[in-house]
């Protein structure tokens, strides 16, 4: 025990310290220590703990289990929790003044209070003299659980609260016998042993919304008039992520606001958003801070077990599963498993979901656990477990996007390659961790390595419509590339341009594209300056500009023939089809769309084959082909299914119900407006699932369930709002004002109106906005007609 544990004592006079709490009494003097409520106060506010505080109370009652354990990571408010549920259970009336709290320190350096420990300072509370108390530990542990018996026998229930356990032996001789009394722990593990039983209340970090209210009632408790909070939500909403949602990191982020009343909120979550920073801001004067709090728990690791826990944040995913921390840790699955269980137990790691067999930390663990790991660097060859982890990824990448043909013909499953479900499934579940580790191999020095993953990645994310992931990667890869090439710097700017393209934002591409062409112009690079130009014939055709679209499309497809670009010559054909088909030429457009189509076949490039058939039903549609542009759309539905492409499954399915039902083939329609906004749901497409309501709208309308019409319409708008859409959101906004007014509620169909109205503004077309507020005008004032008549 060190020095500072012990105090010097007068005469008879003993002094005793349990967890930081001096008592000094004269042996045999005076009355015996009685018991008495020993709770600490409870929190003025316990924010965003209503389900836990429930069930813990829940536990407490009569019929509940003997122990409760709430167990969390540092800072999570385990503490705040377990005050507030007992000073709950006393307001109920359950256990009279017989509440005793133990602080027993099981993360200190210098030791925490043993298990003996604890049981004399209960002893002591129960109202034992140290003179009386049994020489031998089983003496006084039999002694313990006699007195507590005997408070049982008067029907008298009794709560220990033993705070900031931190191994089983601390806690194990203070579980009462018999089922009348309570002993709640907390401890940063989920404690448990062959000989310990006990109820586990795992608390993980707060969810959005109550950790902008706790940060802002730390604010708001110093300043109650502070404008900040109300002025600054989507700033204080930053902070809060910042912090991982993390109470004890949310205080002390509330706390540096509340020091300095003229720091912005906007200022700290910029302070905050260098990731290579923020543990220090996070560290409280009084050296309880975040990374204070974390290093208690990364010191009772044992050095296998922090090894492992360093290694596992080269990952740079959100999560990590089993194999690629095997891989990390040089640890076969099997053996690895019994040491990432035991830093769940330690609420540095959680499975999520429990048996998946991937592994996530809190996202200020992740940051603490890099600071150790980047300080171990060498010792732990965490160098050669970022190289282990790229050239793995970059060879499962290269499967996976080749089974899905992505880049051609796909490759047939055989002998360690994947099929199309596998592929699926690992691109799915991977699909994070390889667009961050793009920028891993950017900043580890691995250019090539971030060029060559990039190329396989983005055919991926463009055809199976992860727009901003194929931003993101895009960034990424420009950010790694060598200025002074400049081959592979214009083709990085076209990679990213291409990326904004695919992702909608075609503004943003054109001074890429731009760029790039440039540097292929001025190095004679033939096939990337055709590449160039054939997007940027689509960036034209976003803006409208078809006469522009045509001319530059059909220069890059004389690039193309030039070069024999056979492959990319069909592409250009297939963007300038649309060209054709927006200028009204539908039999040039239709010609176009079975070439690229046969081609593309032809060459088992099936994800462009299916593009180019959907591009034919709608060409054909508007020519007046209505039979031959269903089966057109049909077998690009097939190919879309036959490769899992769920997003462009849908929206062909919403088109072919569009046309269903403007054929009056209702029932089909019905089945592919429903079986898209499944889709669309389970995706989170907010767009598509409003489109496929309203679609859904119009089918219940025409056949008079009005009512079903109704419930549709108004879902659609809602979500076609959230969206940002206004051209959708205007036609379901029609929509729903014609249900209104055949429902005989014109005032309601008014509003409609004027909705549809403003969304027609922001569209720039004032005609139909003008013509709208007449329509709502008109309908008022039939409104007012009627209910004067009705007065009468």
């Amino acid at each position: 025990m060190t020095a500072g544990q012990w105090a010097r004592a007068e005469g008879n006079a003993r002094i005793t310290q349990v967890a930081g709490d001096h008592v000094t009494y004269a042996p045999g003097a005076g009355p015996a220590p009685g018991a008495g409520l020993g709770l600490p106060e409870a929190p003025a506010v316990l924010v965003g703990r209503d389900g836990p505080a429930g069930e813990l109370t829940a536990l407490l009652s009569e019929g509940g289990p003997t122990v409760a354990v709430v167990a969390g990571l540092a800072g999570v408010g385990k503490s705040a929790l377990a005050v507030a549920t007992a000073h709950r259970a006393v307001e109920l009336g359950w256990f009279g003044d017989r509440v005793f709290f133990l602080r027993l320190r099981g993360y200190a350096p210098g030791g925490g209070v043993s298990g003996p420990e604890a049981v004399r300072e209960m002893l002591r509370r129960l109202g034992i003299r140290d003179t009386d108390m049994p020489e031998s530990q089983d003496g006084r542990a039999a002694l313990y659980q006699a007195r507590l018996a005997e408070f049982a026998r008067a029907g008298q229930r009794v709560l220990i609260v033993a705070d900031d356990a931190g191994e089983v032996g601390q806690v194990r001789d203070l579980v009462p016998a018999g089922t009348a009394h309570r002993l709640l722990v907390t401890s940063r593990h989920r404690l448990g042993h062959r000989d310990f039983t006990a109820r586990v209340v795992p608390l993980d970090e707060l969810a959005p919304d109550a950790a902008v209210e706790l940060l802002a009632g730390a604010v708001l408790r110093t300043w109650p008039q502070d404008p900040r909070p109300a002025a600054e939500a989507d700033a204080l909403r930053e902070v809060a992520e910042r912090c991982g949602r993390l109470p004890l990191a949310l205080t002390v982020a509330g706390a540096l606001l509340a020091g300095d009343p003229g720091l912005s909120v906007a200022e700290l979550a910029g302070q905050l958003a260098d990731a290579r920073t923020r543990l220090a801001k996070l560290d409280s004067e009084l050296d309880d801070g975040v990374r204070a709090a974390f290093d208690l728990s990364y010191g009772r690791l044992p050095a296998e077990h922090a090894r492992v826990f360093r290694l596992l944040t080269v990952n740079p995913g959100p999560d990590c599963a089993t194999v690629y921390a095997s891989l990390l840790t040089g640890v076969p699955p099997a053996g690895l498993r019994p040491t990432l269980a035991a830093l769940v137990r330690a609420s540095l790691l959680a499975e999520e979901p429990v048996g998946s067999g991937r592994w996530r930390m809190h996202d200020l663990v992740r940051l603490y656990a890099r600071e150790r790991g980047e300080e171990r660097a060498a010792e732990d060859g965490r160098q050669e477990a970022v190289d282990a982890l790229l050239g793995s990824l970059a060879l499962d990448t290269r499967k996976a996007t080749g089974a899905l043909g992505v880049n051609g013909a796909p490759v047939a499953p055989g002998p360690g390659l994947p099929s199309v479900a596998q592929a699926l499934d690992w691109l799915n579940a991977e699909r994070d961790l390889l667009v961050a580790a793009v920028g891993l191999a950017g900043d580890a020095g691995r250019p090539e390595l971030a060029g060559a993953l990039g190329k396989r990645l983005l055919p991926y994310l463009q055809i199976y419509r992860y727009g901003q992931d194929a931003v993101l990667v895009g960034k990424r890869m420009l950010a790694a590339v060598d200025p002074a090439d400049p081959e592979e710097r214009g083709a990085r700017l076209y990679d990213l341009g291409l990326a904004y393209v695919g992702a909608g934002r075609s503004d943003e591409a054109m001074p890429l594209l731009t760029q790039a062409l440039e540097l292929f112009r001025e190095n004679s690079l033939r096939m990337g300056e055709g590449k160039a130009l054939n997007t940027l014939g689509s960036v034209h055709m976003a803006a409208n500009r078809w006469a522009e679209a045509e001319r530059t499309l059909k220069a890059a497809l004389h690039i193309f023939r030039e070069q024999g670009l056979r492959h990319a010559e069909a592409t250009a054909m297939a963007s300038l089809g649309e060209v054709y088909a927006q200028l009204g030429q539908l039999d040039d457009a239709i010609a176009l769309y079975r070439q690229v189509a046969s081609d593309m076949g032809a060459r088992r490039d099936h994800h462009r084959e299916a593009s180019a058939l959907d591009s034919l039903a709608d060409a054909l549609w508007k020519a007046g082909q209505h039979e031959e542009s269903l089966a057109a759309r049909e077998r690009a539905l097939a190919t879309q299914r036959e490769f899992g492409n769920r997003k462009q499954e849908a929206g062909t399915l919403s088109r072919l119900a569009d046309s269903l039902l403007e054929l009056g083939r209702d029932q089909q329609a019905r089945s592919c407006y429903e079986e898209a906004l499944a889709i669309f749901t389970a995706e989170g497409d907010l767009l598509g699932q409003g489109v496929n309501l309203d679609g859904l709208g119009r089918l219940h309308l025409a056949a008079g369930q009005f009512e079903h019409a109704l419930e549709a319409q108004e879902r659609a708008c809602a979500l076609l709002a959230e969206s940002g859409d206004p051209e959708h959101g205007v036609d379901a906004v029609n929509a729903l004002a014609l249900t209104l007014y055949t429902l005989d509620r014109h005032a309601e169909a008014a509003e409609a109106l004027e909705r549809a109205a403003e969304l027609y503004a922001v569209l720039d077309n004032a005609e139909r906005a003008e013509a709208a507020r007449a329509a709502a005008a008109e309908l008022r004032g039939q409104n007012a007609r009627r209910r004067w008549w009705r007065r009468r």
